[in-house]
């Protein structure tokens, strides 16, 4: 199976802890998912170093008609899968079209927060974009310029090394 990745599974090391085996850049494809718009209303309680405890804000999917989420498809067996499932805690699956970088279109599962969001919201983990930013190097350049110029701005930022609070969240990252 495929899987739609828009987030730190862009980082060829965080693949591999998430799915348990060796991963590269290669194994990017970058795709596109229409009708879509990256957003920072996933929140999920953190630690932070030297700071502790707090809600942080990551990266989600949300429908939006015209618009286009850039990621990677990355392919997957149904032992990742159920890995990925644990890991994307308080996220929905949903089977999607994707286009490929060579226009191809590919049916592929991703995961989406669904729940309700605050009306305020909290800052994004630093390191949580610098995830992002190492796997966007081992995309084309004008992938990653695109990605780059589509992803919105969160409310703030916080900085430091960061782990999920949940057990069974941070024993998959």
């Amino acid at each position: 199976m495929l899987l739609f990745a828009y987030g730190s599974l862009l980082n060829p090391e965080s693949a591999e802890r998430a799915l348990h085996r060796s991963f590269t850049g290669a194994d990017l494809i970058g795709a596109e998912l229409p009708d879509y718009a990256l957003c920072w209303t996933s929140i999920h309680r953190i630690a932070v170093e030297g700071v502790g405890e707090l809600a942080a804000s990551f990266l989600n999917l949300r429908p939006q008609a015209g618009a286009r989420a850039l990621g990677a498809l990355l392919v997957i067996d149904a032992a990742e899968f159920a890995r990925l499932c644990a890991r994307e805690k308080g996220y929905s699956v949903h089977h999607v079209q994707c286009r490929t970088e060579t226009g191809q279109w590919s049916s592929a599962v991703t995961f989406v927060d669904e729940r309700p969001t605050p009306r305020i919201f909290p800052p994004a983990p630093r390191a949580y974009l610098s995830k992002i930013e190492a796997g966007l190097k081992q995309l084309p350049a004008s992938f990653a310029t695109a990605y780059r110029a589509a992803l919105p701005e969160p409310a703030g930022w916080v900085a430091g090394n960061y782990g999920f609070v949940d057990p069974e969240q941070k024993s998959h990252t």
